[in-house]
């Protein structure tokens, strides 16, 4: 009995180190909010890291690795899942409600754990979906890969780290003077896009500074694992969870938005599962959607059917394939209370985009961003007229279409779409994208108060069975494309056709052709009675825009008739173009308002001149504590003369 308990005690252990010896560690270290343009070792405009040119030296660069969402929720989601956010129906930041995961398919660490992982992550989540109870060990402010009890167990840890988060450029006025940078503002290289001033110079030079920080956290980071003798056994992936954060950057689909910067550390014990020498830079096409399967790949899991993006990195993979891959999807949906969807395609060099809404300018207001004194600024030297053509475009009307070649216009300003040497290539990008979104199906085309009344059970099963409906969409909002005279019949189909979603793209495509669709205005009036609220909400943007009445009415009806947060989000959302941005001024007041729940009190916010103070704190203040510094200095709101057709960007 005693020697068949030694055997069992001796096997047992001899399995727990075949399984070690078989599973590679992985650490994800995640920088929040910002792009691949701030580190030297990507772009020149940025600053040197030591540390995580340290991990270059002994991984792989990754030169094209994109987030497919550039806002925190939507890319994590992406991030967790393997999936395009706008198919499983977690496109939405923030969330106004969960999103349920299609049955099978659960979160990556999920997987892992069940393989026998101590899954941990430190401690940033933000999913749109719903997490199951076996997806971390730990997810919490302690959790740490120390804190497994058999220390031979192969382990998968995230740490997200906020010291680049954009809140720490919400900075009070006075601080140019007060807090001088490490990286000197005047040595900084701006973008097209940026008005060149002392503010925006500073505010640069300040978060070139909080790159520094996470360089250091990341050489904190290697320095454990090494002192925990783990460090050769371990993949440690270094990357921003998005874009950002200066302005034009978090929120947008522009490269700003979607490159960052990833950088794998590969392990002298498990580089034979890496088809690429250390030290080497990749220029293959990654994805957020590829991350989940490169871990679960690295880790000898079989990677769920389900998932949208394919490993990486691991056994199978040949790198000679992976440097073939040259497209990237992205999109953009809602940003906090900020509607405008947007969604884009990078083939190489050439960058395709194509706003659904061409008529809301990027620069419509969003009280988070605008804490910021350079949006701030930024918006007060378009009003007063300062700014020369690449500057003013973040104010204006966008085109539908927008074709850039990041060859010789890495900032994204100088739109070809309208060039006729450009048309082919336009032509096929614009295909392209329409067949991924609809075979996707891109559950987008719908407003999200439907999706939140229908879908979020199970979004995917809703798309699928809606897949022509989605298909039919996206064709009536590509009839914006074309000339009106050519469209003029199909426009008003659409507008009195049976299906809401039809009725509901006809309208906005109405508002993007604005005056040129005056003689559709009696058929739109019809539908500021539509049973859809969101169609009465496109019905009013449209005749708003050209004059024909006066949109405050239909709008805040919608708001007060409804106990949706979303349909108030919808309707509100238009209220801020038409306070802020129509040349016919339509000025609204807080007090218009009543019942406003959730995400959309942001705007009531706004209306009331409220949004930037401080607000009172749920948590009692500690004795001695400090107060809440933000800024109180109020923007006038603008009075933009706009033409509502879909028109070329300023060259």
């Amino acid at each position: 009995m005693i020697r068949n308990l030694l055997f069992m005690t001796v096997l047992i252990a001899l399995l727990g180190n075949i399984n070690a010896a078989d599973r590679p560690n992985i650490v994800w270290i995640v920088s929040e909010d910002n792009s691949k343009h701030y580190l030297k070792l990507f772009d020149e405009a940025g600053v040197e890291a030591p540390h995580i040119e340290t991990l270059a030296k002994n991984g792989l660069v990754f030169e094209n690795a994109f987030s497919n969402g550039a806002v925190c929720s939507v890319a994590r989601t992406t991030l967790a899942t393997g999936c395009y956010a706008p198919r499983i129906g977690t496109q939405f930041h923030r969330r106004s409600k969960h999103a349920h995961l299609p049955k099978g398919l659960e979160l990556f660490p999920h997987y892992l754990k069940e393989s026998g992982y101590y899954t941990t992550n430190n401690s940033k989540e933000d999913y749109n979906t719903i997490k199951g109870a076996d997806t971390w060990d730990d997810s919490s402010g302690k959790a740490d890969w120390r804190n497994r009890e058999d220390k031979s167990q192969p382990f998968f840890h995230m740490q997200s780290h906020s010291e680049s988060h954009e809140g720490k450029l919400h900075f009070k006025e006075g601080a140019l003077e007060s807090e001088k940078t490490i990286s000197d503002p005047n040595e900084v290289t701006l973008p097209d896009y940026f008005p060149d001033t002392e503010l925006f110079r500073y505010t640069y030079a300040s978060y070139l500074d909080k790159i520094l920080t996470i360089d250091e956290i990341v050489g904190r980071t290697i320095a454990k694992l090494e002192e925990d003798g783990v460090l050769e056994d371990t993949f440690v992936f270094y990357f921003g969870d998005h874009g950002g954060v200066l302005p034009r950057s978090k929120g947008y689909i522009y490269e700003s938005g979607l490159h960052v910067p990833l950088v794998v550390r590969v392990p002298e014990k498990w580089k034979h599962l890496v088809d690429a020498e250390r030290g080497t830079r990749q220029k293959g096409f990654v994805s957020f959607i590829d991350f989940a399967p490169t871990v679960l790949n690295l880790a000898g899991v079989e990677v769920p059917a389900q998932m949208d993006g394919s490993a990486f990195l691991g056994k199978g993979v040949s790198m000679e394939a992976i440097n073939q891959q040259d497209s990237t999807l992205g999109y953009a949906d809602r940003f906090d209370e900020k509607y405008d969807l947007c969604r884009s395609l990078r083939v190489g060099d050439w960058k395709y985009i194509r706003n659904y809404q061409p008529y809301l300018p990027d620069g419509l207001q969003n009280n988070y961003r605008y804490f910021m004194l350079a949006y701030r600024e930024w918006r007060d030297l378009y009003n007063q007229g300062k700014l020369g053509s690449d500057q003013r475009q973040f104010f204006e009307p966008k085109s539908a279409e927008m074709l850039f070649n990041l060859s010789t216009d890495p900032h994204e300003v100088n739109n070809l779409a309208a060039d006729p040497a450009h048309q082919a290539r336009l032509s096929e990008m614009r295909d392209q994208l329409r067949k991924k979104l609809v075979g996707m199906p891109d559950l987008g085309f719908f407003p999200e108060d439907q999706l939140y009344d229908e879908a979020m059970d199970d979004p995917v099963a809703y798309g699928r069975t809606r897949k022509e409906e989605i298909g039919a969409m996206i064709r009536t909002a590509d009839l914006m494309l074309k000339p009106f005279g050519d469209v003029h019949e199909d426009i008003q189909a659409a507008l009195i056709s049976e299906n809401a979603g039809e009725r509901y793209w006809a309208a906005t495509v109405c508002a993007s052709f604005g005056k040129e669709a005056s003689d559709l205005v009696q058929s739109a009036k019809t539908l500021l009675k539509d049973e859809s609220p969101a169609v009465r909400v496109r019905a009013a943007e449209f005749l708003g825009l050209t004059g024909k009445i006066d949109p405050r009415t239909t709008l805040i009806d919608v708001v007060n008739s409804s106990d949706n947060e979303v349909t108030q989000l919808i309707a509100l959302n238009a209220a801020a173009l038409f306070h802020d941005h129509s040349r016919l001024s339509y000025p609204f007041d807080a007090s218009n308002f009543e019942g406003v729940k959730g995400e959309a009190r942001r705007r009531i916010d706004y209306f009331s001149g409220d949004w930037l103070k401080p607000k009172p704190s749920a948590k009692k203040k500690k004795k001695g504590a400090k107060k809440n510094n933000s800024p109180r200095s109020f923007s006038p709101k603008l009075a933009m003369s706009l033409n509502y057709r879909s028109i070329k960007r300023p060259e």
